[in-house]
């Protein structure tokens, strides 16, 4: 198996990730500055420009044009079908980022240590609970990343970026809360599933990440999923 490249920040880098504790890191602040509201991670994070390309599907009385667009017509649990699965539809994914980070929670952790988050999405992510381009080569276990050999694995404190047989895999850390207002620790992540082999496969998602303990695996869930089913009133 390939042994992970895990390249470690400054303290003073992981202390600017947004006021959150690093468990084991004295001095630092214990809470997020708003106690309840989830912690963006990532500081190049930010919301997607005006223009995004138009997405239309008559048949589901849908009309994407605007980040509003997308968060309306999922809040009214509308089937995006395979607008999801248009190209097109990857300037859309921090849209979602962006609502489930305005509507979460502070994550029920407190002491959730950030600085492995990279790690443990490379060693406990479930891909059962993952669609992607590595399902043709799951076994039918609950498989980890770890559980493949690949040509290259580089682990950080908030990614995971891994490529072999034509493709490459990044799972980026955007924020940790509790997205779903069920009382959880949750990591909410990008990720990207791109083929590199000349191939034109380029598919983006947000994930919502249950990394509550005591549980060790990570399950997913499509933030697609989680803003249809609705968020309760603050």
């Amino acid at each position: 198996m390939t042994r992970p490249n895990i390249r470690a920040r400054t303290l003073a880098s992981l202390l600017a990730l947004g006021g959150f504790q690093l468990a084991g890191c004295a001095g630092t602040p214990a809470a997020p500055v708003a106690p309840d509201a989830a912690v963006t991670l990532d500081r190049g994070f930010a919301a997607p420009g005006a223009a995004l390309p138009p997405l239309v599907d008559r048949s589901q009385g849908i009309a994407l044009h605007s980040c509003a667009d997308l968060i309306a017509a999922l809040r009214a649990a509308k089937d995006l079908g395979e607008l999801a699965e248009s190209p097109r539809f990857n300037g859309y994914v921090d849209c979602m980022a962006m609502a489930l980070i305005a509507d979460g929670h502070g994550p029920r952790d407190a002491s959730f240590d950030v600085r492995h988050a990279g790690e443990r999405i490379y060693r406990d992510l479930d891909l059962a609970s993952v669609a992607s381009s590595l399902a043709p080569r799951r076994p039918s276990e609950h498989y980890r990343l770890q559980d493949f050999k690949f040509d290259s694995v580089q682990v950080d404190p908030l990614s995971a970026v891994l490529q072999g047989n034509g493709f490459s895999y990044t799972f980026q850390v955007l924020a940790l809360g509790d997205f779903r207002h069920l009382g959880k620790t949750e990591l909410l992540v990008r990720f990207t599933d791109r083929a590199t082999n000349q191939g034109t496969y380029d598919k983006q998602s947000v994930l919502v990440l249950d990394a509550t303990p005591p549980s060790t695996a990570l399950q997913a869930t499509d933030a697609i999923e989680v803003l249809k089913a609705g968020a309760p009133a603050h």
